[in-house]
C-alpha cells in the first residue's frame, strides 16, 4: 500500500503533468513571426489547423527579435482569432506563445533551444521565415555581410541548434525566394553549389568567396551576380539540400523544404508587390499541414505555389 500510494504521488505531481500535457502537444516554431508573412503563418496556421479533424492540441510559437513587438503581435494575434473560439483559452486546441529570438545573437539562440528542449520536449515543425533585404540600389561588401549574415549565417545556426530537437516525421522549411535560384549564377558558381557532396563547410566557403569578390571588386569578372540578397537565398536553399541529406541518413522521417512565397507586399518587398501576406503564407502552410503531396515529394526540394519547382 505505501509503494502504491508513492508511485501515485509521483504521477499526479505537477511536474508530470506539465511534461505530459506538454509531449500530448504538436508543437510549430516560427522564426521571424512578428509581421509580415511570418505574422500571417501563424494567424493562418492556427485557422487552417482548427479546420482539420485532428484533434491533437497544437502550439504554435511565435518569434522575434524584439520583445515588446513580439508581444504585441501576439496580443494583436489572440485578439484576432479570439471570435473564431479555436485559442485554448477559449476551448480551442490551439496555444499561441511568444519567445524572443535575435538570429544575430548566439545567446539567444542558445536559450531558444534550452526552452524548447525544456518546455516543450522537443519540436515538431521549424518554419526559418526570419530575413532581410537592403531597400535601393545599395551593393557593397557591407551589404553582402549584413544581408547574409540574417538569412544565411542566422538561419543556419538556429537550424543547427533546433534541427536535434526536431521529432521523427518532423519538418523543416525555409522560406526562400525566387530570386535565390540557380539561374542567377554564372554556370561555374551554379555546378559548385549544385554538388551533391556538398556539405555545410562547403557551403559556407562558397558564400565567403562571394563576399571576398565583393569586398575586392572582382565579382563581375569572377561571374558572381550583383544580388547580395539573391546569393544569401541561394545558400539558404542549398543549405536545405544539404539538411535533407542529414535528415535521410538519420532515417528519422524529418523532411526538409524551401520555398518561394511570391513578392509579397510586406516593409521589406514594399506596397507595389502582388500578394498579399496571407496570399504569401499559402505555399509554406501548405508544406506544414500537407499528409498526402509533400511527404511523397523529394526530400530537399524547391516548391512554390505548392509545386514542386527547378532550383
Amino acid at each position: 500500500m505505501t509503494v502504491t500510494k508513492k508511485i501515485k504521488l509521483i504521477n499526479d505531481s505537477p511536474t508530470i503533468k506539465f511534461f505530459k500535457k506538454m509531449s500530448t502537444s504538436k508543437v510549430i516554431l516560427v522564426t521571424g513571426a512578428n509581421k509580415g508573412i511570418g505574422y500571417a503563418i501563424v494567424r493562418n496556421l492556427a485557422l487552417k489547423y482548427s479546420e482539420t479533424s485532428n484533434s491533437q492540441p497544437l502550439t504554435i510559437i511565435l518569434t522575434a527579435r524584439d520583445q515588446n513587438r513580439g508581444q504585441t503581435s501576439l496580443n494583436e494575434l489572440e485578439n484576432e482569432l479570439k471570435p473564431k473560439k479555436i485559442l485554448k483559452n477559449d476551448g480551442g486546441i490551439i496555444d499561441l506563445k511568444f519567445m524572443q529570438l535575435d538570429l544575430l545573437d548566439e545567446n539567444s539562440i542558445k536559450k531558444t533551444e534550452e526552452t524548447i528542449s525544456r518546455d516543450c520536449n522537443g519540436l515538431d515543425i521549424l518554419i526559418n521565415n526570419a530575413g532581410m533585404a537592403f531597400k535601393g540600389d545599395s551593393f557593397d561588401v557591407n551589404v553582402v555581410r549584413t544581408t547574409f549574415a540574417t538569412n544565411f549565417y542566422g538561419t543556419l545556426n538556429v537550424s543547427n541548434h533546433l534541427f536535434p530537437l526536431i521529432r521523427p516525421n518532423g519538418r523543416l522549411i525555409n522560406i526562400s525566394s525566387n530570386s535565390g535560384r540557380s539561374s542567377i549564377l554564372s554556370e561555374k558558381w551554379k555546378k559548385e553549389f549544385g554538388k551533391e557532396d556538398l556539405d555545410i563547410d562547403g557551403l559556407i566557403e562558397l558564400m565567403k568567396k562571394y563576399e571576398n569578390a565583393v569586398e575586392k571588386g572582382t565579382y563581375q569578372n569572377e561571374g558572381w551576380p550583383r544580388q547580395a540578397y539573391g546569393v544569401s537565398k541561394v545558400g539558404l536553399t542549398v543549405m536545405t539540400k544539404i539538411f535533407a541529406r542529414r535528415a535521410d541518413k538519420e532515417g528519422k522521417g524529418v523532411l526538409v523544404f524551401s520555398c518561394n512565397p511570391g513578392w509579397v507586399r510586406t516593409d521589406m518587398a514594399g506596397p507595389s508587390a502582388s500578394k498579399s501576406p496571407d496570399q504569401g503564407a499559402v505555399t509554406p502552410i501548405f508544406l506544414t499541414l500537407d499528409d498526402d503531396a509533400v511527404p511523397k515529394a523529394p526530400n530537399g526540394s524547391f516548391w512554390s505555389d505548392c509545386q514542386v519547382r527547378e532550383w
